[in-house]
């Protein structure tokens, strides 16, 4: 888990980091399965997390660090996504384009993002202290309280 945290988000902050970590326990608990290559499936060769992800990941399984994420199940990165105008081969835009402050072109002009398409049939979560350009959490529909 440490490794797949961090990732997913380092640079981006120890909220950010304990939010997407949170989003990976959810995803386990929902699915009911131990081991987070079970539940999220691709991600099961993250880059070698420091001492402070491993630190997150053992305050989240032990339940030591609350959760920030109303149970979301799911995130993407708008930042990362492509950008209106850029090739889209490959990559789920099926969401349409959205505008999500901080998202920018390279002079540091604001542009249009792609989403996903689950995201429009899954409930947008709020997190606190993360900005949506560089994360935004979903719960999908029918997981019930998972934390």
């Amino acid at each position: 888990m440490a490794n797949t945290i961090w990732t997913e988000a380092r640079g981006e902050g120890s909220t950010a980091m304990i939010a997407v970590g949170w989003t990976l326990k959810n995803r386990m608990t929902r699915d009911q399965v131990s081991h987070i290559n079970q539940a999220w499936g691709g991600y099961q060769h993250g880059v070698l997390g420091p001492a402070g992800a491993l630190t997150i990941a053992r305050g989240l399984l032990s339940g030591a660090t609350p959760g920030p994420t109303n149970g979301a199940t799911h995130f993407h990165t708008p930042r990362i996504m492509p950008k209106r105008g850029d090739p889209t081969a490959g990559v789920d835009v099926s969401g349409g384009l959205e505008t999500v402050p901080g998202v920018v072109d390279k002079k540091g002009n604001a542009v249009q993002n792609y989403r996903p398409g689950w995201t429009l049939t899954f409930d947008q979560e709020t997190v606190t202290g993360v900005p949506e350009a560089a994360f935004k959490f979903y719960r999908q529909p029918g997981s019930g309280d998972v934390q």
